[in-house]
Order: C-alpha cells, then sequence, then structure tokens
C-alpha cells in the first residue's frame, strides 16, 4: 500500500508543478525550456518508477492506432495528476509503436449537461472509446447508455462509478463513503467525540461528493455530543471555501472541526482557520493532495488528508481502455485505493512531492 501511496503523492505534486507552465511556442528554444523538459522526463520517468509494480503492461496491443476521449467534472489540478498517468500510458504505448490519440476536456465550471453534450459529440467524431468522470449520475447514465447503443465503447473513471449502466469498465476510487467516513472518524476522534462541525462540500450533485458528504452525516450521527452547525458548498473554488469558512469563524467562534470533501476545500477551510489564528484549535480533515494542503499538514493547522491515487487512475485507464478496444476482456473494476496522511508523514511526501519546489 505504501508504495501506491508514494506512486499517487509523487505524481500530485509533479502534476502541480507542470500544470498551467505552458507557455506559446514561438520556435526557439532556450536553456530554461530544455531544463525543464529535462526535469520532466525526470519526474515522470519517478513516477513511472513508483507506480503499481504488480500491473500487466505487457499486453501488444492489435492495432497501430487508437483514438480515446476522456471528458471530466472540471478544469482542475487533480485532473492535471490523472492525466500525469494518461501520459505515461501514452508513452510506454508509444514505445511498442503504438499511438495513443487522445482528447482531454473539461468545463471551467462543473456542468452534468456540458458533459452530456461532449459524449454526444464525441460519439460523432469517430472514437473508439469514450471515458467519462461521471458528473451527475441521473443525468451522465442515459448519455452513457446512448453511447454503447451508438456502437462507441464507454469507461468511467476517476471518481465515480455507474455499474447498471452499459459502461465496460471502471477505473478510480471506488469507496468515495469510505473516504467520507474515514476523514469524518479521524476529525472526530480527534475532538474528543464532542463539541461543534461543519461540513465544507464542492459541488452540488456530484456523485462523488455527495457520499462523502453522506458518510460525513452517518458517522458524525453516533457522536451525540457532537453538533452539526452548517454544511455549505464552495463548487470547487478555495475563494469560496475561504470566504465560507471565514464566515464560520464569526458565527460559530468556538466551532471544533470542519469536514472537506473535495481537493478545493481543505486548502480554504485552512487558510481562512489559519488567518484567524485558529490551526490546531478546529480540527480539519479533507480530501486530496496540493502542496498547500501537505504544508498545512506539516504545520498542523490540517489534522488528515485523504489521498487518491490519481497516477494509476490515468495509467490503468489507457491500458484497460487499448484492450478494451481489442475486444480482450479487462476487469470489469479496478480500485486504486486512497490512504489517510497525517502530519508525521508531511515532510517526507513534500520532499518527494515537491523537492525544491517546495
Amino acid at each position: 500500500m505504501k508504495k501506491k501511496i508514494v506512486s499517487l503523492l509523487l505524481v500530485a505534486a509533479m502534476v502541480l508543478a507542470m500544470a498551467g507552465c505552458g507557455s506559446k511556442d514561438d520556435g526557439k528554444s532556450d536553456s530554461k525550456s530544455d531544463d525543464k523538459k529535462t526535469e520532466d522526463t525526470q519526474e515522470a520517468a519517478n513516477a513511472k518508477a513508483l507506480a503499481d509494480q504488480d500491473f500487466d503492461t505487457n499486453y501488444e496491443p492489435k492495432k497501430d492506432e487508437y483514438k480515446i476521449y476522456c471528458t471530466y467534472k472540471l478544469v482542475h489540478a487533480w485532473y492535471d495528476a490523472i492525466e500525469v498517468g494518461v501520459k505515461a500510458a501514452v508513452e510506454d504505448f508509444k514505445d511498442k509503436g503504438v499511438t495513443i490519440d487522445y482528447e482531454w476536456y473539461a468545463p471551467v465550471e462543473p456542468d452534468a449537461v456540458d458533459q452530456v453534450n461532449s459524449i454526444e459529440t464525441a460519439v460523432g467524431q469517430g472514437y473508439d472509446l469514450v471515458a467519462v468522470d461521471v458528473n451527475q449520475i441521473e443525468t451522465t447514465q442515459p448519455a452513457v447508455d446512448d453511447a454503447v447503443d451508438a456502437g462507441v465503447k464507454v469507461a468511467l473513471f476517476a471518481s465515480s462509478d455507474i455499474p447498471d449502466s452499459k459502461r465496460s469498465f471502471f477505473v478510480g476510487n471506488n469507496d468515495n463513503y469510505g473516504d467520507g467516513a474515514a476523514i469524518a472518524e479521524a476529525v472526530c476522534e480527534k475532538m474528543g467525540k464532542k463539541g461543534k462541525i461543519a461540513f465544507l462540500s464542492g459541488t452540488i450533485g456530484a456523485s462523488s461528493h455527495e457520499q462523502r458528504l453522506e458518510a460525513f452525516y452517518d458517522t458524525v450521527e453516533k457522536y451525540p455530543d457532537i453538533e452539526v452547525v452548517d454544511d455549505q458548498r464552495d463548487n470547487d473554488f478555495v475563494e469560496k471555501a475561504i470566504e465560507i469558512t471565514e464566515a464560520w469563524m464569526q458565527a460559530y467562534p468556538d466551532l471544533n472541526g470542519i469536514l472537506c470533501n473535495n481537493m478545493s476545500n481543505p486548502v480554504g477551510a485552512c487558510q481562512a482557520v489559519k488567518d484567524a489564528g485558529k490551526s490546531g484549535e478546529v480540527i480539519i480533515g479533507g480530501m486530496d493532495h496540493d502542496l498547500r494542503t501537505f504544508n498545512y499538514l506539516k504545520d498542523g493547522t490540517l489534522y488528515v488528508a485523504q489521498v487518491q491515487n490519481c497516477y494509476d487512475m490515468g495509467y490503468k485507464l489507457i491500458y484497460n481502455a487499448v484492450k478494451c478496444i481489442d475486444g480482450e476482456k479487462v476487469d470489469e473494476i479496478t480500485d486504486v485505493g486512497s490512504t489517510s496522511v497525517y502530519q508525521d508523514q508531511a515532510d517526507e511526501y513534500i520532499d518527494m512531492l515537491f523537492g525544491e519546489a517546495k
């Protein structure tokens, strides 16, 4: 398990260093760009070396070229981390003389209707397979089933599966409820099983967020001396998470805990709590990786981070997609899992992930 954790965290950091660093290509080369390419190559090699060593990558594709369309919830660093795994798989197939032509698309803000439209568009563009990180199950499932009926294979990935759909397989973290329960249990215990707590969620209707939120309520309900004072959404924006938490600091000066169920939540909540001078007084638990998240974990503002294996999500998605397109059998569900990370692990992971960038 630790090997998988290291893989995830290393890739997360690598992605955060890479994401958003692109610039217009003016046809010129300089030492800085060459150095950046060298760094990216080395980081990719490190990430690959620390990936799931038990995963079989010996498959020999039946075609020379594959077209895969990937659509996900929104433009966000968390998905950049998944794409690092995608790119690594693409490079591995390139070494075998196989071209993977993939599209990586998402709206700026979560939009279930936009996701349906993107699936429908992809169906008409000759893709061999459409991969979807489901925004809202009720809205997306009909589009998934229609795509399959139209003769296009569909895979689901990341954090939401629809087992009763016509999708071919799922790759991702298949226990959002369990993640939410793990965060809530850890924070409630740290609070001494009493006090006031608030829930900070992401997008309304996003399946993974709703499942974690449900787990928050179910877990806290076991502790009669803990009162849930509020439940708010930040729609996956750090600035909104800061604003919400600042309001809580004013409305509930005796607030004891905050449960966060996406990647932006803990960054915003921690910043607001730290700015209020209450680091360690308000116990915070949250999802996923971000350099800021791990720094808050290190200084004690964040108590626990539940981290998903993004690299393997992307890497295994592409490998399974190729096999599926070829008509080969693939596991219906590939669960890459997650793990709880605490303060005593922060330095180790920051050094591995971010190195000098920290």
